[in-house]
């Protein structure tokens, strides 16, 4: 029992210690590869990974600091830093360049939301760790990830943040400017867009058919030889054929014609059996009308008229027929879409509008 009173009195010299020990530690973890062996380096980094957990806040800053600059460091002590507390783990999130994909998915899962918004600013970011760090739905963090023109993001991932963006308009304009947009994506987003987004969406991927075709012009007369018994050749053909209009239809429709349909709009309004009508002669699934109806907007109604080669004052009539304004915001809005896209663009947009309603079953 002698020795209890120095040890009493010493005790902060052993804080010290610790300090200087840690140190030592770190410095042997992040000797280069020449000098130590692996296996040295997972005992070293495990003694370390003890001293840290049981030491104050300060000494596991300056213990991240130091391996912060390390390629090659235990990713066990790596990933506890990095879950620490932020001001701790900073510079790991910041530049460590030792972080395996596998760690920065742990440290999105158990982080805070200030870590994930440090790693959604890393370079390079692969698209599972975007993934990880998308799943979480926060939209600092998702701003933050869609903002990073060096991170990589999966077709999945691109598809749940467009579903988000229903809810977090702000999202759109960002997704727009990603180069993993494609355009079934990018029609799907335009349903939540203001009319700036929804003109680059159209600028973007409202593109002409004409390769297609092309290629394909033999096989119709093909198609109609076996009657049009293959389903997948009917749809694929269907978005590829050059025609819009059911023809056959507007022989039998009381209204004479697609425009004729709209004239009768603007006059009784868009009764039910009028939006069959329209769906109908325009050859599209009543659905894609009626969410055209539901849309404050003109732009997907300036869609439909181009593409089914209607002339101006039969948007007037839908518009009228909605009992809407011809003097309000949206007219001017949708006349420049309607001006700015040729009717194969058009037909393009309205198209995969139309495929994705038929994607999702039902009448």
């Amino acid at each position: 029992m002698a020795n209890a009173e120095p040890f009493e009195l010493s005790e902060p010299v052993t804080t010290r210690t610790r300090a200087v020990l840690a140190k030592r530690l770190a410095d042997i973890v992040g000797l280069p590869s020449s000098r130590i062996t692996p296996r040295e380096r997972w005992i070293v980094g495990d003694l370390l990974f003890d001293v840290i957990r049981a030491s104050d806040i300060d000494l596991r800053k300056r213990c991240a600091k130091r391996l912060s600059g390390l390629t090659d460091a235990p990713h066990r002590l790596l990933r506890t830093l990095a879950c620490d507390e932020y001001e701790v783990a900073e510079p790991i999130l910041a530049d460590c360049l030792a972080l395996s994909d596998f760690d920065m998915m742990e440290i999105a899962r158990v982080g805070k939301l200030q870590h994930r918004l440090a790693l959604a600013n890393r370079e390079n970011l692969s698209a599972t760790v975007s993934a990880s760090l998308a799943a979480a739905g926060e939209t600092p963090v998702i701003e933050r990830l869609l903002r990073n023109k060096t991170c990589v993001l999966a077709m999945p991932t691109v598809d749940h943040l467009v579903g988000m963006a229903a809810e977090e308009g702000n999202l759109a304009h960002l997704l727009i400017k990603r180069e993993e947009l494609r355009p079934t994506q990018a029609f799907r987003l335009f349903w939540t867009c203001e009319h700036m987004a929804r003109a680059q969406i159209l600028e973007r991927f409202a593109v002409d058919r004409t390769i297609l075709i092309d290629a394909s012009e033999d096989i119709f007369p093909m198609a109609a030889a076996e009657d049009w018994s293959d389903p997948m050749v009917t749809r694929i053909l269907r978005y590829i054929d050059r025609r819009q209009r059911n023809r056959e239809a507007a022989e039998l429709s009381p209204y004479g014609s697609l425009e004729g349909t709209l004239e009768a709009m603007a006059m009784d309004g868009a009764l039910p059996e009028i939006v069959t009508e329209i769906s109908t002669l325009a050859n599209v699934d009543r659905r894609l009308v009626l969410q055209m109806v539901d849309d404050m907007a003109g732009e997907a109604i300036a869609v439909l008229c181009k593409a089914t080669g209607l002339k101006w004052p039969s948007f007037e009539n839908f518009w009228r027929g909605l009992g809407r304004s011809l003097t309000s915001e949206p007219v001017p809005q949708a006349r420049k879409v309607y001006d700015s896209l040729s009717v194969e663009k058009a037909q393009t947009v309205l198209r995969y509008w139309n495929l994705s309603m038929e994607d999702k079953g039902g009448k």
